[in-house]
This record gives structure tokens, C-alpha cells and sequence, in this order.
């Protein structure tokens, strides 16, 4: 393991879980554990069914997922980082719908990022294509299924579903976390560990 890992955290905004796993990973990336690389996932696009094109937007987080493609065009990956955070907050702070517009347009003005770069996105068909990109991307890496997603060494190493948590530790226990995950993320042979989720639905991070 090395000082300071370098992660793909693949995620769709409308997910609760990846939501509190994004806000575990921001807080690891402050305390500098790791560098995160912000990349989209459409859970639209996984739950389609067999031999259903994917070719043009699916799913209710699609007009998000384009916004935060061009997001990521015009501010790189902090800007994903701060797009991701204001829709995160919306929908799971806040529990608006990331498919109402304007709830979509308040979040892109909270990050900071050109009116005017925002209107159009879902009018542009290659936005589509770069988050299929980053979702197929995924796929390949350790075919992913679902979100949160983690792959290593910048998308190059191993990836794993996961973790998925009902609360964001503190940060000791934050950094102990980590530490298991890259160590069963990084063993070959380590397939799945798993527990029912009955009653612990995930909690509100302000």
C-alpha cells in the first residue's frame, strides 16, 4: 500500500449509498490518504434489460450524470467534485429529485460553475458518451454492477463494490477502513463479504 493510494470512485448521484461512500472518501482525501478520481455510473444503463440499447439517456439520473460529465469538460475533476456535492446534498440532505430542473440548475450555480455552460447538456449527445465512457470503464475493470464502485492505481488495478456504509466514521475509524478495504480489494482471491442490511438504512449526512 502505498502513502497515498490513488482511487476511481465510479458513482451515480441519485444512489444513497455511494452518496455516504463519497462523503467517507472526500473526508480520507482531506486527511490525505488518498487522491480521488471522480467517475460517473449510470444505474439506468445497469438495470436496463438484455439487448436494450444504452445508446441514448437512460434513467432518472441521466440529465444529472450529462451535467456532471460537463462539469468534469469545463473544471476537470474538481469540478465533478463540487457538482457531485451540491446534487449529493439535494437529493440526500435536502431530499429534493435530481430530475426536477431547477433543483439540477441550483446545484450547477452552488458549485461555482458557468451558467451558461449548463444549459445545454442534455441537448449534447457526445455528454452521453463520455459518462457511458466512465461506466463501461467500470464494467471492464471488475464488471461492475453497481455503485459505490472503487478501482485502484487509477482505474488500473483491482476494483470492488463497495463499501458500502449506513454512517461516515470518524476519522481514525475512517482511515482504519481504508486500510481493510485496500487490503481485501487487493487480494486476488477475496470475493465477497456480506451482511443483511434489514434496519440499517443509510444515515443523513449534513
Amino acid at each position: 500500500m502505498t502513502a497515498t493510494e490513488t482511487v476511481n470512485i465510479h458513482f451515480d448521484p441519485v444512489c444513497p449509498w455511494a452518496w455516504l461512500t463519497s462523503r467517507w472518501a472526500a473526508r480520507l482525501e482531506e486527511l490525505g490518504e488518498i487522491e480521488i478520481d471522480w467517475r460517473l455510473f449510470s444505474l439506468g444503463v445497469a438495470n436496463l434489460p438484455e439487448g436494450e440499447s444504452s445508446d441514448q439517456p437512460v434513467g432518472p439520473s441521466a440529465e444529472a450524470l450529462q451535467l456532471l460529465a460537463q462539469a468534469r469538460r469545463i473544471g476537470g475533476n474538481n469540478g465533478v467534485a463540487r457538482l457531485y456535492t451540491a446534487m449529493g446534498t439535494a437529493a440526500h440532505v435536502r431530499h429534493e429529485k435530481l430530475v426536477d430542473h431547477e433543483v439540477l440548475s441550483r446545484a450547477w450555480d452552488e458549485a461555482g460553475l458557468d451558467p451558461k455552460s449548463g444549459e445545454s447538456a442534455s441537448a449534447d449527445p457526445d455528454l452521453w458518451r463520455d459518462v457511458l465512457s466512465d461506466h463501461q470503464a467500470a464494467v471492464a475493470a471488475c464488471q461492475a454492477f453497481g455503485v459505490p464502485t472503487l478501482v485502484l492505481d487509477h482505474g488500473e488495478g483491482p476494483g470492488v463494490f463497495g463499501p458500502v456504509i449506513t454512517e461516515v466514521p470518524g476519522d481514525a475509524e475512517s482511515v482504519e477502513l481504508l486500510r481493510d478495504v485496500l487490503r481485501c480489494t487487493r487480494r486476488g482471491y477475496f470475493f465477497e463479504l456480506k451482511r443483511d442490511r434489514t434496519g440499517h438504512p443509510p444515515q443523513t449526512v449534513v
